[in-house]
Protein backbone atom coordinates (compact mmCIF):
# COMPACT_ATOMS: atom_id res chain seq x y z
CA UNK A 1 0.00 0.00 0.00
CA UNK A 2 2.49 2.18 0.68
CA UNK A 3 4.20 1.89 -2.66
CA UNK A 4 1.28 2.46 -4.31
CA UNK A 5 0.65 5.73 -2.10
CA UNK A 6 3.89 6.73 -3.56
CA UNK A 7 3.15 6.13 -6.98
CA UNK A 8 0.43 8.14 -6.59
CA UNK A 9 1.50 11.32 -4.84
CA UNK A 10 5.25 10.58 -6.92
CA UNK A 11 8.30 11.05 -5.40
CA UNK A 12 12.04 12.32 -6.23
CA UNK A 13 15.25 10.75 -5.91
CA UNK A 14 18.00 12.39 -4.50
CA UNK A 15 21.61 12.57 -4.44
CA UNK A 16 23.56 14.50 -1.82
CA UNK A 17 27.39 15.20 -1.92
CA UNK A 18 29.27 16.82 0.69
CA UNK A 19 31.79 16.66 3.68
CA UNK A 20 28.47 15.48 6.18
CA UNK A 21 25.58 14.62 3.71
CA UNK A 22 24.02 13.36 7.03
CA UNK A 23 23.67 16.68 8.20
CA UNK A 24 20.80 17.42 5.13
CA UNK A 25 19.64 14.52 6.39
CA UNK A 26 18.84 15.72 9.91
CA UNK A 27 17.88 19.47 8.57
CA UNK A 28 15.24 17.62 6.32
CA UNK A 29 13.85 15.86 9.77
CA UNK A 30 13.98 19.00 11.66
CA UNK A 31 11.83 20.42 8.58
CA UNK A 32 8.85 17.99 8.80
CA UNK A 33 9.97 16.65 5.51
CA UNK A 34 9.46 13.05 4.63
CA UNK A 35 12.07 10.71 3.06
CA UNK A 36 12.75 7.29 2.97
CA UNK A 37 15.21 4.87 1.36
CA UNK A 38 18.56 6.04 2.57
CA UNK A 39 21.06 4.68 0.86
CA UNK A 40 25.35 5.69 0.82
CA UNK A 41 27.23 5.53 -1.90
CA UNK A 42 30.51 5.98 0.28
CA UNK A 43 31.44 8.51 2.99
CA UNK A 44 30.43 11.45 1.23
CA UNK A 45 27.39 10.81 -0.75
CA UNK A 46 24.24 9.69 -0.01
CA UNK A 47 20.97 8.73 -1.88
CA UNK A 48 17.35 8.95 -0.60
CA UNK A 49 13.81 9.62 -2.13
CA UNK A 50 11.68 12.19 -1.14
CA UNK A 51 7.87 13.50 -1.81
CA UNK A 52 7.66 15.69 -5.20
CA UNK A 53 6.75 19.10 -3.65
CA UNK A 54 9.79 19.10 -1.30
CA UNK A 55 12.37 18.43 -3.66
CA UNK A 56 12.69 22.49 -4.42
CA UNK A 57 12.87 23.18 -0.31
CA UNK A 58 15.53 20.44 -0.08
CA UNK A 59 17.44 22.37 -2.86
CA UNK A 60 17.26 25.49 -1.56
CA UNK A 61 18.44 24.61 2.31
CA UNK A 62 21.20 21.98 0.99
CA UNK A 63 24.19 25.04 0.31
CA UNK A 64 23.82 25.45 4.55
CA UNK A 65 24.14 21.86 4.86
CA UNK A 66 27.64 22.16 2.86
CA UNK A 67 26.06 19.52 0.41
CA UNK A 68 24.77 19.69 -3.50
CA UNK A 69 22.09 18.13 -4.33
CA UNK A 70 21.24 16.25 -7.63
CA UNK A 71 17.43 15.30 -9.00
CA UNK A 72 18.35 11.90 -9.95
CA UNK A 73 14.82 11.54 -11.61
CA UNK A 74 11.29 11.77 -10.78
CA UNK A 75 8.29 8.76 -10.62
CA UNK A 76 4.61 8.85 -10.00
CA UNK A 77 1.06 9.70 -11.69
CA UNK A 78 1.92 13.68 -11.57
CA UNK A 79 5.10 13.35 -13.43
CA UNK A 80 3.45 11.23 -15.69
CA UNK A 81 0.20 13.29 -16.30
CA UNK A 82 2.82 16.09 -16.91
CA UNK A 83 4.25 13.98 -19.77
CA UNK A 84 0.70 13.63 -21.14
CA UNK A 85 -0.37 17.20 -21.16
CA UNK A 86 0.31 18.00 -24.50
CA UNK A 87 -0.49 14.74 -26.24
CA UNK A 88 -4.43 15.67 -26.90
CA UNK A 89 -5.53 12.67 -28.03
CA UNK A 90 -4.58 10.52 -25.55
CA UNK A 91 -6.68 12.58 -22.85
CA UNK A 92 -9.51 13.57 -25.07
CA UNK A 93 -9.63 9.81 -26.15
CA UNK A 94 -11.44 8.75 -22.94
CA UNK A 95 -13.91 11.65 -23.10
CA UNK A 96 -15.02 10.73 -26.75
CA UNK A 97 -15.09 7.23 -25.19
CA UNK A 98 -17.18 8.02 -22.75
CA UNK A 99 -19.54 10.22 -24.58
CA UNK A 100 -20.20 7.14 -27.04
CA UNK A 101 -21.31 5.07 -23.50
CA UNK A 102 -23.41 7.79 -22.34
CA UNK A 103 -25.19 8.19 -26.08
CA UNK A 104 -25.38 4.70 -27.12
CA UNK A 105 -27.23 4.03 -24.10
CA UNK A 106 -30.42 5.72 -25.76
CA UNK A 107 -30.30 3.06 -28.38
CA UNK A 108 -31.14 -0.29 -28.64
CA UNK A 109 -28.66 -2.76 -29.03
CA UNK A 110 -30.24 -6.34 -27.95
CA UNK A 111 -33.77 -7.58 -28.21
CA UNK A 112 -34.65 -10.20 -25.92
CA UNK A 113 -38.37 -12.13 -26.70
CA UNK A 114 -40.15 -14.00 -24.47
CA UNK A 115 -43.47 -15.81 -23.71
CA UNK A 116 -43.91 -17.12 -27.90
CA UNK A 117 -43.96 -20.67 -28.35
CA UNK A 118 -45.97 -21.22 -31.87
CA UNK A 119 -45.02 -17.47 -32.78
CA UNK A 120 -40.76 -17.70 -33.93
CA UNK A 121 -38.75 -14.93 -32.81
CA UNK A 122 -38.02 -14.27 -36.43
CA UNK A 123 -41.79 -13.64 -37.40
CA UNK A 124 -41.86 -11.21 -34.28
CA UNK A 125 -38.49 -9.54 -34.89
CA UNK A 126 -39.58 -8.73 -38.50
CA UNK A 127 -42.50 -6.72 -37.10
CA UNK A 128 -41.14 -5.03 -34.74
CA UNK A 129 -38.53 -3.75 -37.06
CA UNK A 130 -41.61 -2.15 -39.47
CA UNK A 131 -42.79 -0.97 -36.12
CA UNK A 132 -39.75 1.01 -35.95
CA UNK A 133 -37.98 -1.68 -32.68
CA UNK A 134 -34.91 -2.46 -34.50
CA UNK A 135 -30.78 -3.03 -33.59
CA UNK A 136 -29.69 0.32 -33.12
CA UNK A 137 -33.07 1.95 -33.15
CA UNK A 138 -33.40 5.69 -31.00
CA UNK A 139 -35.49 4.36 -28.12
CA UNK A 140 -36.88 7.52 -26.54
CA UNK A 141 -39.12 8.26 -29.56
CA UNK A 142 -40.85 4.80 -29.37
CA UNK A 143 -44.85 4.58 -28.21
CA UNK A 144 -46.08 1.93 -26.45
CA UNK A 145 -49.34 2.05 -28.04
CA UNK A 146 -48.58 2.36 -31.71
CA UNK A 147 -45.57 -0.30 -31.66
CA UNK A 148 -48.96 -2.95 -29.79
CA UNK A 149 -51.45 -1.87 -32.34
CA UNK A 150 -48.81 -2.41 -35.37
CA UNK A 151 -47.26 -5.62 -34.16
CA UNK A 152 -51.01 -6.74 -33.00
CA UNK A 153 -51.93 -6.02 -36.87
CA UNK A 154 -49.31 -8.18 -38.30
CA UNK A 155 -49.22 -11.27 -36.09
CA UNK A 156 -52.81 -12.07 -35.21
CA UNK A 157 -51.66 -15.24 -33.72
CA UNK A 158 -50.29 -13.00 -30.63
CA UNK A 159 -53.41 -10.94 -28.08
CA UNK A 160 -50.99 -9.07 -25.88
CA UNK A 161 -47.24 -7.09 -26.43
CA UNK A 162 -45.19 -5.47 -24.23
CA UNK A 163 -41.51 -3.21 -25.04
CA UNK A 164 -39.62 -2.61 -22.13
CA UNK A 165 -36.38 -0.80 -22.32
CA UNK A 166 -33.55 -1.34 -19.80
CA UNK A 167 -30.66 1.37 -20.77
CA UNK A 168 -29.69 -0.37 -24.49
CA UNK A 169 -31.79 -3.77 -24.36
CA UNK A 170 -34.85 -4.34 -24.86
CA UNK A 171 -37.27 -6.75 -23.38
CA UNK A 172 -40.30 -7.80 -25.59
CA UNK A 173 -43.07 -10.11 -24.02
CA UNK A 174 -45.74 -11.58 -25.87
CA UNK A 175 -48.54 -13.57 -25.20
CA UNK A 176 -50.24 -16.03 -27.25
CA UNK A 177 -54.21 -16.15 -28.64
CA UNK A 178 -55.35 -19.86 -26.90
CA UNK A 179 -57.29 -21.55 -28.99
CA UNK A 180 -60.70 -22.12 -29.28
CA UNK A 181 -61.80 -26.03 -28.48
CA UNK A 182 -62.98 -27.78 -31.48
CA UNK A 183 -66.71 -28.65 -30.35
CA UNK A 184 -68.04 -32.47 -30.39
CA UNK A 185 -69.79 -32.48 -33.53
CA UNK A 186 -72.56 -35.02 -32.85
CA UNK A 187 -73.33 -35.28 -36.54
CA UNK A 188 -69.88 -35.61 -38.03
CA UNK A 189 -69.40 -38.81 -39.82
CA UNK A 190 -66.71 -40.65 -37.65
CA UNK A 191 -66.17 -44.52 -36.94
CA UNK A 192 -63.68 -46.05 -34.43
CA UNK A 193 -60.37 -48.13 -35.85
CA UNK A 194 -58.26 -50.44 -34.62
CA UNK A 195 -55.05 -48.62 -33.58
CA UNK A 196 -53.46 -52.26 -33.22
CA UNK A 197 -54.09 -55.91 -33.79
CA UNK A 198 -55.48 -57.71 -30.58
CA UNK A 199 -58.25 -59.32 -28.88
CA UNK A 200 -61.33 -57.32 -27.81
CA UNK A 201 -61.49 -57.85 -23.45
CA UNK A 202 -63.95 -55.39 -23.21
CA UNK A 203 -66.01 -52.06 -25.62
CA UNK A 204 -67.79 -49.34 -23.90
CA UNK A 205 -70.03 -47.79 -26.61
CA UNK A 206 -71.23 -43.84 -26.19
CA UNK A 207 -72.61 -43.32 -29.85
CA UNK A 208 -71.76 -45.84 -33.24
CA UNK A 209 -72.68 -48.95 -34.03
CA UNK A 210 -70.48 -52.17 -32.83
CA UNK A 211 -68.88 -54.06 -34.99
CA UNK A 212 -67.03 -56.63 -32.75
CA UNK A 213 -67.61 -58.15 -29.18
CA UNK A 214 -65.94 -59.54 -26.52
CA UNK A 215 -63.14 -62.54 -26.88
CA UNK A 216 -63.48 -61.96 -30.33
CA UNK A 217 -59.96 -60.65 -32.55
CA UNK A 218 -59.48 -57.13 -34.47
CA UNK A 219 -56.88 -56.77 -37.18
CA UNK A 220 -55.31 -53.14 -37.44
CA UNK A 221 -57.40 -51.01 -39.20
CA UNK A 222 -60.30 -52.54 -38.79
CA UNK A 223 -63.66 -50.52 -38.09
CA UNK A 224 -64.53 -51.26 -34.41
CA UNK A 225 -67.76 -48.80 -34.25
CA UNK A 226 -69.35 -47.65 -37.13
CA UNK A 227 -70.73 -44.06 -37.54
CA UNK A 228 -73.74 -45.82 -39.51
CA UNK A 229 -76.00 -46.97 -37.17
CA UNK A 230 -78.92 -48.69 -38.82
CA UNK A 231 -82.66 -48.75 -37.73
CA UNK A 232 -85.51 -51.09 -38.23
CA UNK A 233 -88.00 -48.34 -39.03
CA UNK A 234 -85.78 -45.24 -40.19
CA UNK A 235 -83.06 -43.99 -42.50
CA UNK A 236 -79.99 -45.15 -41.35
CA UNK A 237 -78.43 -42.79 -38.88
CA UNK A 238 -74.64 -40.99 -39.49
CA UNK A 239 -73.59 -40.27 -36.20
CA UNK A 240 -69.80 -39.42 -34.58
CA UNK A 241 -68.92 -43.09 -33.40
CA UNK A 242 -67.60 -42.45 -29.56
CA UNK A 243 -66.08 -45.46 -27.09
CA UNK A 244 -63.34 -47.32 -26.00
CA UNK A 245 -62.01 -50.76 -26.85
CA UNK A 246 -59.67 -52.36 -24.16
CA UNK A 247 -57.85 -55.23 -25.67
CA UNK A 248 -54.47 -57.60 -25.30
CA UNK A 249 -52.01 -56.83 -27.58
CA UNK A 250 -48.78 -58.41 -28.29
CA UNK A 251 -45.62 -56.84 -29.45
CA UNK A 252 -41.80 -58.22 -30.62
CA UNK A 253 -39.55 -54.91 -30.44
CA UNK A 254 -35.86 -55.47 -31.62
CA UNK A 255 -32.61 -53.27 -31.12
CA UNK A 256 -29.36 -53.17 -32.63
CA UNK A 257 -26.13 -51.84 -32.09
CA UNK A 258 -22.75 -52.18 -33.05
CA UNK A 259 -20.10 -53.12 -29.93
CA UNK A 260 -17.36 -51.46 -31.58
CA UNK A 261 -17.47 -47.63 -31.91
CA UNK A 262 -15.29 -45.06 -32.87
CA UNK A 263 -14.56 -42.19 -30.20
CA UNK A 264 -12.31 -38.84 -30.02
CA UNK A 265 -8.95 -38.30 -28.00
CA UNK A 266 -7.82 -34.56 -27.81
CA UNK A 267 -4.33 -34.53 -28.52
CA UNK A 268 -4.02 -31.35 -26.42
CA UNK A 269 -3.21 -29.62 -29.30
CA UNK A 270 -5.09 -26.27 -29.39
CA UNK A 271 -5.41 -22.72 -30.51
CA UNK A 272 -7.55 -19.55 -30.44
CA UNK A 273 -8.64 -17.40 -32.96
CA UNK A 274 -10.22 -13.90 -31.86
CA UNK A 275 -13.07 -11.32 -34.11
CA UNK A 276 -15.26 -8.77 -33.86
CA UNK A 277 -18.37 -8.31 -35.01
CA UNK A 278 -19.44 -4.10 -35.44
CA UNK A 279 -23.15 -4.01 -36.30
CA UNK A 280 -23.52 -6.69 -38.75
CA UNK A 281 -19.98 -6.57 -40.01
CA UNK A 282 -17.19 -8.83 -38.52
CA UNK A 283 -13.48 -8.15 -38.30
CA UNK A 284 -11.22 -11.15 -38.04
CA UNK A 285 -7.64 -11.49 -36.59
CA UNK A 286 -6.56 -14.09 -38.29
CA UNK A 287 -5.94 -15.37 -41.91
CA UNK A 288 -7.73 -18.70 -41.95
CA UNK A 289 -9.98 -20.76 -39.99
CA UNK A 290 -7.79 -23.80 -39.71
CA UNK A 291 -4.30 -24.92 -38.02
CA UNK A 292 -4.76 -28.94 -37.90
CA UNK A 293 -4.15 -31.48 -40.52
CA UNK A 294 -5.74 -33.30 -38.37
CA UNK A 295 -9.49 -33.52 -37.37
CA UNK A 296 -10.26 -31.06 -34.64
CA UNK A 297 -13.63 -29.31 -32.71
CA UNK A 298 -14.34 -25.78 -33.13
CA UNK A 299 -15.68 -24.27 -30.18
CA UNK A 300 -16.86 -20.84 -30.55
CA UNK A 301 -18.08 -18.15 -27.85
CA UNK A 302 -19.32 -15.06 -27.98
CA UNK A 303 -19.21 -12.23 -25.86
CA UNK A 304 -21.06 -8.43 -26.09
CA UNK A 305 -19.48 -5.62 -24.35
CA UNK A 306 -21.08 -3.56 -21.96
CA UNK A 307 -22.91 -3.91 -18.66
CA UNK A 308 -25.22 -6.35 -18.07
CA UNK A 309 -28.60 -5.13 -16.89
CA UNK A 310 -28.03 -1.71 -17.43
CA UNK A 311 -26.37 -1.36 -21.74
CA UNK A 312 -24.67 -3.24 -24.36
CA UNK A 313 -22.43 -1.79 -27.29
CA UNK A 314 -23.02 -3.46 -31.05
CA UNK A 315 -20.14 -4.77 -30.39
CA UNK A 316 -19.20 -8.49 -29.97
CA UNK A 317 -16.03 -10.10 -29.37
CA UNK A 318 -15.88 -13.44 -30.70
CA UNK A 319 -13.37 -16.43 -29.57
CA UNK A 320 -13.37 -19.71 -31.87
CA UNK A 321 -10.95 -22.43 -30.18
CA UNK A 322 -10.06 -25.34 -32.04
CA UNK A 323 -9.09 -28.79 -30.52
CA UNK A 324 -7.59 -31.28 -31.95
CA UNK A 325 -8.01 -34.91 -31.92
CA UNK A 326 -7.28 -38.40 -33.10
CA UNK A 327 -9.98 -41.16 -33.83
CA UNK A 328 -9.65 -44.48 -32.10
CA UNK A 329 -11.73 -47.45 -32.42
CA UNK A 330 -13.39 -48.35 -28.69
CA UNK A 331 -15.34 -51.49 -27.64
CA UNK A 332 -18.84 -51.09 -25.78
CA UNK A 333 -18.81 -53.69 -22.98
CA UNK A 334 -21.68 -56.57 -23.35
CA UNK A 335 -23.47 -56.22 -20.04
CA UNK A 336 -23.79 -52.25 -20.85
CA UNK A 337 -25.20 -52.82 -24.11
CA UNK A 338 -27.82 -55.27 -22.86
CA UNK A 339 -28.93 -53.09 -20.29
CA UNK A 340 -28.97 -49.80 -22.85
CA UNK A 341 -30.37 -51.86 -25.58
CA UNK A 342 -33.17 -53.08 -22.50
CA UNK A 343 -33.71 -49.53 -22.12
CA UNK A 344 -34.33 -48.43 -25.15
CA UNK A 345 -36.95 -50.90 -26.30
CA UNK A 346 -38.85 -50.70 -22.78
CA UNK A 347 -38.99 -46.60 -23.84
CA UNK A 348 -40.15 -47.91 -27.32
CA UNK A 349 -42.66 -50.23 -25.74
CA UNK A 350 -44.52 -47.63 -23.25
CA UNK A 351 -44.76 -45.07 -26.06
CA UNK A 352 -46.36 -47.45 -28.31
CA UNK A 353 -49.29 -48.56 -25.51
CA UNK A 354 -49.98 -44.83 -24.01
CA UNK A 355 -49.51 -43.61 -20.77
CA UNK A 356 -52.81 -45.25 -20.07
CA UNK A 357 -51.71 -48.88 -21.49
CA UNK A 358 -50.01 -51.59 -18.98
CA UNK A 359 -48.06 -54.43 -19.96
CA UNK A 360 -49.12 -57.89 -18.67
CA UNK A 361 -45.59 -59.87 -19.01
CA UNK A 362 -42.52 -59.38 -21.29
CA UNK A 363 -39.47 -61.40 -21.41
CA UNK A 364 -36.03 -59.53 -22.50
CA UNK A 365 -33.39 -61.58 -24.59
CA UNK A 366 -29.92 -60.36 -25.41
CA UNK A 367 -27.49 -61.96 -27.98
CA UNK A 368 -24.18 -60.36 -30.26
CA UNK A 369 -24.20 -61.66 -33.66
CA UNK A 370 -21.18 -60.88 -35.90
CA UNK A 371 -20.16 -57.67 -33.99
CA UNK A 372 -23.57 -56.44 -32.98
CA UNK A 373 -25.48 -56.49 -29.81
CA UNK A 374 -29.14 -57.21 -30.70
CA UNK A 375 -31.86 -56.98 -27.51
CA UNK A 376 -35.64 -58.34 -28.02
CA UNK A 377 -38.40 -57.96 -26.06
CA UNK A 378 -41.70 -60.05 -26.37
CA UNK A 379 -44.65 -58.61 -24.18
CA UNK A 380 -48.14 -58.86 -23.67
CA UNK A 381 -50.34 -55.44 -23.01
CA UNK A 382 -53.60 -54.91 -22.31
CA UNK A 383 -54.53 -51.10 -23.97
CA UNK A 384 -57.07 -49.04 -25.35
CA UNK A 385 -56.80 -49.81 -29.40
CA UNK A 386 -59.52 -47.33 -30.18
CA UNK A 387 -58.70 -44.74 -32.16
CA UNK A 388 -61.25 -42.07 -34.43
CA UNK A 389 -60.96 -41.86 -38.55
CA UNK A 390 -63.21 -40.18 -40.66
CA UNK A 391 -65.50 -41.77 -42.65
CA UNK A 392 -65.14 -41.46 -46.53
CA UNK A 393 -67.88 -40.35 -48.81
CA UNK A 394 -68.22 -44.00 -50.46
CA UNK A 395 -68.35 -45.66 -46.70
CA UNK A 396 -71.56 -43.12 -45.91
CA UNK A 397 -73.12 -43.70 -49.92
CA UNK A 398 -72.93 -47.74 -49.02
CA UNK A 399 -74.34 -47.49 -45.55
CA UNK A 400 -77.80 -45.39 -46.98
CA UNK A 401 -77.78 -47.87 -50.10
CA UNK A 402 -77.57 -50.99 -48.14
CA UNK A 403 -80.78 -49.57 -46.06
CA UNK A 404 -82.53 -48.44 -49.20
CA UNK A 405 -82.18 -52.14 -51.13
CA UNK A 406 -83.36 -53.36 -47.67
CA UNK A 407 -86.41 -51.58 -47.67
CA UNK A 408 -87.00 -52.37 -51.77
CA UNK A 409 -86.94 -55.88 -50.56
Amino acid sequence: MERLSDEARGYAVIKAVGAEPTRLIDRCATEGIDFWGVSPEDDFTLIFRTRLRFADRIRGFAPKCCCEVEVLYCRGMPVEAKKLRKRYVLWTLPLVCFSLLIASYFFIWKIEITGNETVSDIEILNALEDSGVYIGSYWPKFTSDSIRSRVLLKIPELKWISVSVFGSRAVVEVRERTDIPELFDEDEAIKIVADESGIIENMSVLRGFALFKKGQAALESETLIDGAVPSTFAETEIVHAEGSVIARTWYEICAVMPLEYTEKLYTGKQKSFFALIVGSNRINFYSKSRIFDTDCDNIISKRRLGIEGFFELPVTVVRETELAYELHTASYPEDAAKARLETLVNDELLRRIGKDGEMVSSEYTFSVVDGYAVGTLRAECRQDIAAEKEMTAEEISAAKSAKEEQNTQ
